[in-house]
């Protein structure tokens, strides 16, 4: 016969609901009820808790999100309670990539040009250059001060290297570093991995791309953690690397008369996700890829956007002043650059809010939680 529960365990229990029910994206409400007693410090600090949690609460929240000031470095925007240590304040690093709780930062003329970190736990680690990514980073004749600003002439992707991981608490574990790029004036692409687990680089592999230019600044997107996918600047295809096949193909988009440019989001439901903004409309497209670079289309969604924008935000749709500028995997939220600031468009609740006047080219979001030991 099972012995009834003494009154500290039934408070315990009740305290362990209660605080399963904080919002994911308010880490300070949590460090507050840990700071109460030992007890609540006990039951948060647990990782029975820890996982309960997340399992809970599903998709890691968006905790901020970063961008590159011109000549001035990266910038952390919170969208949460959480506030990034000062020791990530590096102005002379420019962000690069941000994905599972991982941020890549690029930081020219220093031995370890490359850092990968984790935001909330204050970890770093130094990624070495290597003489082999030479020709895809660095074009000859490149401005010394485009050295000094950060500029890098390849696209760059950090992701978890953990196979079938789903992202909840993967922080700490092996990752990887892709970058593509272009050479001979798009002419050929170019692409290389680095493995946190071997501490290399992989050999460089190229394919044949006439008139292919990779876009340098543009979102990128990993299914899995095998395949990534690198938009051109015409909009008009896809680079896919596959890295367990060392292989790179090229996915063509569909012609979509009077929709817009396609512009690569990441991805959903394990399907690529394009945005196209017209007539003032977002447009949803998902698109999975099959053999061989055969790929197939459907369009999602479409979003009216004069509910959710002030009307200066779509003076001249025309002119394409509106465009998206990032994707927040799992919590579905879309950043738009507007004439009238950066708005982040929440597609599950269908509600839009002004982030600020930053007229941001990429928009990085930051996913992850912090619970369990953070």
């Amino acid at each position: 016969m099972a012995m009834p529960l003494s009154p500290p365990a039934l408070v315990d229990d009740a305290m362990r609901a209660v605080f399963m029910r904080l919002l994911a994206d308010d880490p300070r409400s949590l460090i507050r009820a840990a700071a109460v007693c030992r007890g609540w410090r006990a039951i948060l600090s647990d990782p029975g808790f820890a996982r309960g949690y997340r399992a809970l609460h599903g998709a890691p929240p968006m905790l901020g999100f970063l961008h590159n000031e011109y000549r001035r470095g990266n910038r952390f925007v919170s969208t949460s309670t959480f506030r990034r240590p000062a020791s990530h304040d590096h102005r002379d690093c420019h962000v690069l990539d941000s994905r599972h709780g991982l941020t890549l930062l690029y930081a020219p003329g220093y031995h370890a040009p490359f850092d990968v970190c984790d935001l909330v736990t204050d970890n770093w680690r130094e990624i070495d250059d290597d003489p082999k990514c030479h020709d895809i980073m660095h074009w000859p004749g490149d401005d010394p001060d485009d050295y000094y600003n950060g500029s890098i002439h390849c696209n760059a992707t950090v992701f978890c290297a953990i196979d079938r991981c789903d992202h909840l608490d993967c922080h700490g574990g092996p990752f990887l570093v892709a970058l593509v790029g272009s050479a001979d004036e798009g002419s050929i692409t170019l692409a290389t991995v680095y493995s946190s687990e071997t501490r290399q680089w992989s050999d460089m592999i190229s394919v044949q791309t006439p008139g292919l230019q990779i876009d340098t600044g543009g979102r990128t997107a990993v299914v899995g953690n095998n395949k990534v996918y690198v938009p051109n600047y015409e909009g008009d295809s896809v680079v896919e690397y596959s890295i367990r096949e060392q292989q790179l193909s090229v996915i063509k988009a569909p012609e979509i008369l009077d929709q817009g440019y396609l512009d690569l989001l990441g991805v959903e439901d394990g399907m690529l996700l394009f945005a196209s903004v017209r007539k003032p409309r977002l447009y949803l497209w998902s698109m999975e890829a099959g053999p061989r670079g055969a790929a197939a289309w459907a369009r999602r969604r479409v979003v009216e956007l004069e509910p959710l924008l002030p009307p200066r935000a779509l003076l001249d749709m025309s002119s394409s002043d509106v465009w998206t500028v990032g994707f927040a995997e799992g919590v579905r939220v879309i950043f738009l650059r507007t004439p009238a600031g950066l708005y982040a468009v929440e597609l599950n609740s269908g509600r839009a809010n002004k982030m600020g006047e930053f007229s941001i080219e990429k928009v990085m979001p930051y996913t992850r939680f912090c619970i369990g030991g953070t």
